[in-house]
């Protein structure tokens, strides 16, 4: 359901193409909602049947002709009532934290080494919100126009989240790189022992 919003969302800001709708996502919705461009097509068709947005055909010359559509005032009706509506709690469909559940059977030096590999990745994206932030240099939040408002107001969400999550891989770093050090061969009597008593 939400796929149809965030197309909304998009076509509220400006007139856009499938394939512009299809790298918009990639560039900004993308970060917090996936959607292939198998989904978007069909999704834009009802949501056009409904009268949520409509269309036009451009004529291109040297090139096929595109589609673009824009929203409607139905649509943008829409669009203001459901983003007022409750949402249920995020479910989150993660597999690193399904490796995470069963690191430990896992050799906790490579438990250590996948998951700073995997750090590195969240510390490339935390720098790409980043650098978008620096673009809206803004004093004051509120003042932002209404087409960026709420896109700033996520992006914070991402750093947060972002920010978070890289805390929390520094903390499982020290546990599993204090684990590998108990489990060193040289340690292995010694754990044996302490186990023991």
């Amino acid at each position: 359901m939400s796929l149809r919003y965030a197309i909304l969302g998009l076509l509220a800001r400006e007139e856009l193409s499938g394939y512009e709708i299809t790298k918009r996502f990639d560039e900004s919705v993308g970060y917090f909602w996936f959607a292939h461009a198998q989904q978007i097509y069909p999704e834009l068709a009802r949501l056009e049947r409904e009268g949520l947005v409509s269309s036009r055909l451009v004529r291109q010359s040297g090139r096929p002709d595109k589609r673009l559509y824009r929203i409607s005032p139905e649509g943008l009706a829409a669009l203001r009532q459901w983003v007022t509506t409750p949402s249920p709690p995020t479910l989150v469909k993660d597999e690193f934290l399904v490796k995470v559940y069963n690191y430990g059977f896992a050799d906790p030096a490579a438990a250590l080494s996948a998951l700073r590999e995997h750090r590195q990745r969240h510390e490339e994206r935390l720098a790409t919100y980043r650098a978008i932030e620096t673009l809206f240099q803004v004093t004051d939040p509120n003042e932002l126009p209404d087409e960026t408002y709420g896109v700033y107001l996520t992006l914070t969400a991402g750093i947060a989240m972002e920010s978070a999550f890289l805390e929390w891989c520094r903390t499982v770093e020290q546990l599993l790189a204090e684990r590998a050090a108990r489990r060193a061969p040289g340690n292995a009597g010694r754990n044996r022992s302490s186990s023991a008593g």
